[in-house]
């Protein structure tokens, strides 16, 4: 790592880090600008090169120079640095693949690594323990013979000798095997018979005598000259007395068999490991490849092109779902698109209309001022004034209703609000006779507008009459408005209720008409919990029927 040092000199440093004579200027001449800004650039030269030192430090350290520094600019640790960040492990790892591929190969690793260890350590005591049984196979049999006489010395020239009287083919392979591979060492009362001659091996005396080795069924693993042995011995009675013999038996070969194992098994996992990696890497690549189509696809939709949808694999699974759910989500978003931009045409033209009405009145009043009747010109603008007011109104309310704004709900007789909209002058007589008591828990404001709607509407398209009724059936307050006009078509009875709904001309809005008053009366009654419809009525009209549920039920409402 390079270092920045800072060089000094007598005349002090200038901003590119030279020296500055400062000997030449006559302090009490008339250079004392000169001077003064000699000084100036020696300071902030100065200070430069304490920033460039800090930096170095901060560096020297270990830390990261600030984005800003020199050394951030075009040195190698900023290309590296740059480089972590755009490659580093929060990135990295912010893929699904990436962590997906990770995990899967880390879990395999630590199972192979675990069922490795369990393995060696399974065939090390298979080995080991075969070793100590070839062990105590020896140590019987070379007691056996001492028992029977037939060892005098244990000298190497003695194996084939001692072997050659065995009529177990069997015990003479295990005793040439045994001897050839082991040591033997005897001690005890009667040792002084077989343990006479130069082949017994004197340093495995100080292994086998300085610890308590047990009898014939026990390994024991012993260190002689830096190697390990598995010693076995066994108790024998002669003529002179007590004999111990003691087997040590290597197990050498069994280090390198062990080794060699880990050896492999330090190829073979990483091996392993790598081909999980590759596999789940693709798997996964495979399984992910519709959610990069489908992201693809999100990222070109846009307002004006919610028309199109996310591609859905042919796979039934969790993917193919989220699919199917982002299309439905998508055809939703559309239909909300297509209802609001006709809503807002619809509302357009609904304002523009009253305007335009009240504007035409007024400008033709205006070019004959002196024969025009001004109170009828008053009397059509308060009208269309009243028309857009009611408008107005009304969307607003529904605009509320739309927020899903916490509302104040109390108990409301029904029957005083039908009353009182019935004690305006109406254009056609109204049959009140139906209307008994009736209550619900709601917004008063509300089931106001509610019944005003209804009402206005069946006076505007009654020819000569109306009835209203209002009964208490069970848990519902039913109300009826009901008119001798035109009649609403059986398939044309959920469509009166649309916004700015267009309808043939016999039911069609008229002047009076709002084109959203239905629309917001059926909102009201469905946040009340209740319900709207329309039927035939026996005066020859259409029937409005409106149920609610009565204030003596505990429901939850809207907010």
């Amino acid at each position: 790592m390079s270092t920045v040092g800072v060089a000094s000199g007598e005349g002090g440093l200038d901003r590119t880090g030279h020296g500055v004579d400062t000997h030449g200027i006559d302090t009490h001449g008339v250079d004392t600008d000169g001077a003064v800004r000699a000084a100036a650039d020696s300071v902030r030269a100065a200070a430069d090169s304490v920033r460039a030192g800090d930096d170095s430090a901060r560096v020297a350290d270990g830390a990261v120079p600030p984005p800003s520094s020199p050394l951030m600019s075009s040195t190698p640790l900023a290309r590296i640095l740059r480089r972590f960040e755009r490659f580093g492990p929060r990135r990295l790892f912010g893929s699904v693949r990436v962590r997906l591929t990770f995990a899967v190969s880390m879990i395999f690793a630590g199972a192979l690594v675990l069922a490795s260890i369990g393995m060696v350590r399974q065939i090390e005591a298979a080995l080991v323990n075969d070793v100590h049984d070839r062990s105590d196979t020896l140590a019987r049999t070379l007691g056996q013979m001492v028992a029977n006489g037939q060892i005098n010395a244990l000298t190497a020239q003695d194996i084939s000798q001692l072997t050659s009287g065995l009529s177990n083919s069997i015990d003479q392979e295990l005793l040439q095997e045994g001897l050839s591979n082991s040591f033997v060492y005897v001690r005890g009362a009667g040792a002084s018979q077989v343990s006479q001659g130069t082949s017994i091996l004197d340093r495995i005396k100080q292994a086998v005598t300085d610890e308590e080795i047990p009898l014939m069924g026990k390994v024991l693993p012993t260190r002689i000259d830096e190697d390990q042995y598995v010693v076995s011995q066994v108790s024998v009675d002669t003529e002179l007395g007590n004999v111990v013999l003691s087997v040590a038996s290597p197990l050498a070969q069994v280090k390198r068999t062990v080794d060699e194992v880990r050896g492999a098994l330090s190829f073979a996992v990483p091996s392993l490991v790598g081909a999980v990696a590759i596999m789940a890497w693709m798997m996964t690549g495979r399984a992910l490849r519709p959610v990069q189509a489908i992201t693809n696809r999100a990222r070109e939709i846009s307002a004006t092109t919610l028309d199109q949808r996310v591609p859905v694999p042919q796979t039934d699974d969790e993917i193919g779902q989220l699919a199917c759910t982002m299309n439905a989500m998508l055809n939703r978003l559309e239909d909300a698109s297509e209802s609001q931009k006709r809503f807002i045409s619809d509302a357009s033209h609904e304002l523009r209309s009253p305007v335009a009405s009240i504007r035409l009145q007024l400008e033709t009043a205006l070019m004959r001022p002196e024969s025009t009747d001004w109170e009828a010109v008053g009397r059509t603008v308060l009208a269309e004034d009243q028309r857009l007011s009611s408008l107005v109104d009304n969307l607003l309310a529904l605009a509320r209703l739309e927020e899903g704004q916490r509302r104040h709900h109390s108990e409301v007789d029904v029957d005083e609000l039908i009353h009182d909209q019935l004690a305006r002058p109406r254009r056609v007589p109204i049959d009140r006779s139906g209307v008994l008591a009736g209550r619900v828990y709601g917004v008063r404001d509300e089931l106001m507008s509610v019944v005003r709607n209804l009402i206005d509407n069946g006076e505007r398209h009654a020819q000569s009459r109306m009835r209203v009724s209002l009964v208490t059936r069970g848990p519902w307050v039913r109300i009826a408005v009901e008119d001798d006009g035109p009649g609403v078509a059986i398939e044309l009875r959920e469509k009166v209720f649309e916004r700015f709904a267009r309808l043939e001309e016999a039911r069609s809005r008229d002047a009076g008409g709002a084109g959203i008053g239905l629309a917001l009366t059926k909102r009201i009654v469905e946040t009340h919990n209740g319900h709207i419809f329309i039927t035939d009525s026996d005066l020859g009209g259409a029937a409005f029927i409106v149920e609610l549920p009565s204030a003596d039920l505990d429901l939850d409402f809207d907010t």
